[in-house]
């Protein structure tokens, strides 16, 4: 749940209603089977939350304790503006550099290399890192920075018994005052540094550790200055520093992302919600003063990109509710009809630098349909337009122009035998017959079989000569006139009268 309610307050400004069942479908089942696999693993013996803690439930806190937790919640929030501050100025900082930039361009590996050896000698254990707790992982650090017992007394360490991962948090040249600071000092700048490598490990999970560590260091300071609680009545209660570090770690994360769903997020993960309020007292205060110094740090990283997006508008700038669109909108617009033509496209294209054009129905209606990019209408006019488009439309033309020709040129003859007629029965004009003989300049044809060449000369002798008995072919004739229909279609490619002579006309 916390999951998707970050999501959506982080990346967008209006979000669809009927897409919320979506996005917990899709938490619910990752966070099931992330959590069944650790106990698979031998990781876990049950599902249980992923940093549980064992604060006192039936007195969490007291309310004397809420100015401390709303001081962490403002100085969560100067922090996390600082954080965001710190890493685009290092970010410009690299890319004022045009020798190292260019250098670093070509050996895309060299800077994550560099970051992350510096970052790791910085944190050797036996090292500089014995200051810091270096040994310990990132879970392994919040786990110790969540827990409910008192590091120190009075400033000094020596009264606790480290046991097991919190000895990483004992020096004995220093008490657990320095160690802290040290830790979230260095972690600070580091954590700048590193989330502007481009490796996609997130910035969200750093800032949250480093919010804890300043929550303890708070709730440290309160057992210190109060080693016996803050008495209320007839009761005493002990301060339990961890609960500070939960306040810290929801507030500081919160002023570094500009969201308030941190604090449902610190309650799943901690797997309590008795330090509800103060939660909720401290990320709104850092919220308030991170958004009145700077932008969210993903907001940040799109101004440093030069990326589209729509700012939030601020402090101090109320007046701009008041602004309409019709204030704002450009009114000489090219745009896009559905019967537009290649010439119109080309004239929107010259005429506009838009990178997107406005599809509308018409100009008479100018109802909006969608946009196309201007890409788009760019490639389908080259595509249109080009040589090879032409030179197949002018091929095309000339095929229609031939083809209307060859259909005026055409000659078709019908025979009939039948008794009843002498003459040949009439076709009506230009009507579809199957080709029975087509007629081709004579040295590209070869000479057609003998039943075709005696049906071609009946045909012709039936228009062109008389029909006399004292023709040798008479015969011949009359056996054919007793036979069924003959359909011949002689089809030339030119004008007849530009390849036959009178003469020729005789004597075929």
């Amino acid at each position: 749940v916390p999951g998707v309610l970050f999501s959506i307050e982080v990346t967008s400004t209006f979000f669809a209603v009927r897409n919320y069942w979506r996005g917990f479908f899709a938490a619910t089942f990752s966070a099931f089977i992330f959590r069944v696999l650790a106990v698979w693993n031998k990781d876990e013996e049950t599902i249980t939350a992923l940093f549980k803690t064992r604060f006192r439930l039936d007195f969490p806190f007291d309310l004397q304790e809420l100015p401390a937790f709303a001081v962490i919640g403002i100085a969560s929030g100067f922090g996390g503006a600082l954080f965001v501050y710190l890493n685009r100025k290092i970010v410009q900082f690299m890319r004022r550099q045009k020798t190292i930039n260019r250098f670093l361009m070509k050996k895309r590996l060299l800077f994550p290399a560099l970051v992350t050896l510096l970052i790791s000698t910085l944190t050797f254990p036996p090292g500089f890192g014995q200051f810091m707790a270096g040994q310990l992982t990132q879970k392994d650090t919040l786990v110790t920075l969540f827990d409910n017992q008192t590091w120190a007394k009075q400033g000094f360490n020596d009264e606790f018994e480290y046991l097991g991962i919190l000895e990483a948090w004992h020096h004995p040249r220093s008490n657990v005052f320095v160690t802290l600071v040290v830790f979230i000092l260095m972690k600070f700048w580091m954590s700048a540094l590193a989330t502007t490598i481009p490796v996609p490990c997130g910035a969200f999970m750093p800032v949250f550790v480093i919010g804890a560590a300043f929550g303890r260091l708070v709730g440290e300071s309160m057992a210190a200055w109060f080693p016996d609680g803050i008495h209320t009545n007839s009761n005493t209660y002990r301060i339990v520093p961890g609960g500070y570090a939960v306040v810290g770690a929801a507030a500081l994360s919160g002023a570094v992302t500009h969201t308030v769903s941190t604090a449902v997020i610190v309650f799943e993960l901690t797997g309590q919600i008795s330090h509800i309020l103060p939660v909720m007292i401290a990320v709104i205060l850092a919220n308030a003063v991170a958004q009145s110094l700077q932008p969210s740090l993903y907001d940040s990283i799109i101004r440093i990109k030069k990326l589209p997006y729509l700012p939030e508008l601020g402090w101090g700038h109320h007046e701009k509710y008041n602004v309409r669109v019709e204030d704002i909108m450009v009114r000489d617009i090219r745009y896009v009809t559905l019967n537009c033509k290649y010439r119109d496209l080309q004239h929107v294209l010259h005429g506009t630098r838009m990178k997107s054009l406005p599809l509308v129905e018409s100009a008479e209606s100018m109802i909006l349909l969608g946009s196309i990019e201007r890409a788009q209408v760019g490639s389908l006019l080259s595509h249109q337009l080009s040589p090879q488009r032409r030179l197949q439309a002018l091929q095309q033309k000339a095929l229609a122009q031939d083809g209307h020709r060859l259909s005026d040129a055409s000659i078709r003859f019908q025979i009939s035998t039948e008794a009843s007629s002498g003459a040949p029965t009439r076709i009506p004009p230009r009507k579809p017959l199957k080709p029975a003989l087509k007629r081709v300049p004579s040295g590209l044809v070869e000479s057609p079989p003998a039943g075709t060449t005696d049906h071609t000369s009946i045909a012709l002798k039936s228009l062109f000569c008389a029909n006399t008995a004292a023709d040798p072919t008479e015969a011949q004739g009359m056996a054919y006139r007793k036979a069924k229909h003959v359909r011949i279609s002689i089809v030339e490619e030119m004008d007849l009268g530009d390849r036959m002579t009178p003469a020729e006309v005789r004597g075929w």
